[in-house]
């Protein structure tokens, strides 16, 4: 039986939790929506301007692709997402993108917003805070009606699993018609945090690098469940081996998840 002091810290951090913490986490996260911002644009502009930049014009691929295809969609990793604020207008593109509803979502739409972004706000995940019914259909709409929309979204956000693929990107491209690209930023030399995904901060004096595979085209086959399944298999596979690229050219040592569903298995097996 649970004695009096025991019963009364439980009751000390049920309370504190439910009534005292949004006291100060509310505050905090606007003011830090406020801010963080524009200490991310400050830090950033340090680490490009100190950095070797590789491949910025082999990456303006993507913005010759949304000029012939009126609009492209590009599909990038999670763990990358912080670069991409400010890495995608660096050489000259002004994305359209997705951001969570939570507090952390805010602070990462006012970011991109700062960049120059067109963000919608929803999310992949379960969680009532991140989602909004209809998101999905707003993207689509929205790409339908505006000329030279370029998406970038992270395909196996906002709660992973890490370097497994959604289809939400997919079927953009598909009931709009136009191409994915598959993108990513890299760098030799990050900071990993510790999230589910392990997200990279790249460090100032660096060697960054764009890469960019595509334009794939979704075919018809993808309207039907099996195709659309076998389709995301074919360029999360692609993404995958992007990603190994990138690794490989910077000296890294691989994620151990960085598999594909196949080799997955085997290895479960």
């Amino acid at each position: 039986m649970a004695q009096p002091t025991q019963r009364f810290g439980h009751w000390l951090r049920h309370n504190t939790r439910r009534y005292v913490r949004p006291l100060f986490s509310r505050p905090l996260s606007k003011l830090a929506a406020l801010v963080v911002p524009y200490i991310y644009i400050a830090y950033m502009r340090l680490v490009w301007s100190t950095s070797r930049i590789e491949g910025g014009k082999e990456f303006g691929a993507l913005i010759r692709m949304a000029e012939e295809y009126d609009g492209a969609v590009a599909l990038l990793w999670h763990e990358e997402v912080l670069t991409v604020a400010y890495g995608y207008p660096y050489v000259g593109i002004r994305g359209h993108t997705l951001a969570s509803l939570g507090e952390s979502g805010e602070v990462i739409a006012r970011m991109l917003k700062l960049c120059g972004y067109v963000v919608f706000r929803g999310g992949s995940t379960s969680g009532k805070a991140r989602r909004r019914e209809g998101t999905l259909l707003e993207m689509i709409e929205h790409m339908r009606t505006t000329p030279e929309v370029t998406y970038g979204l992270t395909v196996d956000g906002s709660k992973g699993p890490a370097y497994r693929m959604k289809t939400g990107g997919i079927v953009i491209a598909r009931e709009c018609g136009k191409p994915i690209a598959l993108v990513r930023t890299w760098y030799k030399r990050c900071l990993r945090l510790r999230t589910w995904d392990r997200m990279a901060v790249p460090l100032p004096f660096n060697v960054i690098r764009y890469y960019i595979r595509g334009p794939y085209h979704v075919p018809e086959s993808a309207r039907t469940d099996e195709g659309l399944l076998q389709f995301r298999n074919e360029i999360e596979s692609d993404l995958i081996d992007l990603a190994v690229q990138s690794y490989t050219d910077m000296g890294q040592e691989l994620p151990p998840n960085l598999v594909k569903r196949d080799e997955a298995s085997l290895s479960a097996a």
